[in-house]
Parts: C-alpha cells; sequence; structure tokens
C-alpha cells in the first residue's frame, strides 16, 4: 500500500498490477471510506487468481510506515475490506522492509 496506489502480485509470480486509488491518499486524516478500496482490491484479487478454485487466496497487506502511515483503527478496517474483498486470510505488516518471496512461502506454510 502506498499513498495513493496499490502494488499487488502472486508469491512467485512475475505480474505487477498497479492500481491508482485516491481514497488512500486521504492527508486529512484516516481513511474513512472505504468501498472504492472494497472495489480496487476486489479487482485485483480476482485477476490475481490463476484459474478456478474453491479455496481463497490469502494476501499479506503491507503498509510502508513512511509513506503510509496508519492507525490500529485502519488496519482493522484494512482487514476487514480485504476479508470482504474474496481472501480468507489477510496479514498485515508495518515493517520497514519490504517481503521476499522466500519468506513469505515460508510464513504462508
Amino acid at each position: 500500500m502506498h499513498s495513493d496506489h496499490f502494488i499487488a502480485r502472486a508469491v512467485g509470480g512475475d505480474r505487477t498490477i498497479r492500481r491508482q486509488c485516491h481514497a488512500l491518499g486521504n492527508g486529512a486524516g484516516p481513511v474513512r471510506d472505504f468501498s472504492p478500496i472494497r472495489s480496487q482490491l476486489k479487482a485485483i484479487f480476482s485477476k490475481l487468481k490463476s484459474g478456478f478454485s474453491f479455496l481463497k487466496p490469502w494476501a499479506l497487506l503491507h503498509f510502508d510506515p513512511v509513506e503510509y502511515p496508519i492507525t490500529k483503527e485502519e488496519i482493522t478496517a484494512f482487514q476487514t475490506v480485504a476479508l470482504r474483498s474474496g481472501v480468507s486470510f489477510c496479514f498485515l505488516s508495518t515493517w520497514e522492509q519490504h517481503h521476499e518471496d522466500k519468506d513469505l512461502l515460508t510464513m504462508f506454510r
């Protein structure tokens, strides 16, 4: 998550999806309306799915604490929105470093 867009990809994949979302760039304080964010996440999750499956994917939402400082209330709301957008489980991260595929594969096992 960045201050005005999402970047998403499947672990181990080479395809990256970027979506602008002006609801993220709310500099006046915490995000209040998550409906635009939900529609963007739903579209991203459906594009990243590979074929038909009865299993819903897992997600990791990473918020760069420098670029996108997030409140505890927003973290809870983002997790709820992600779950309602088509994932079965959502990890939330505010690490300063980006997550490597090998670390994510270990974490998701």
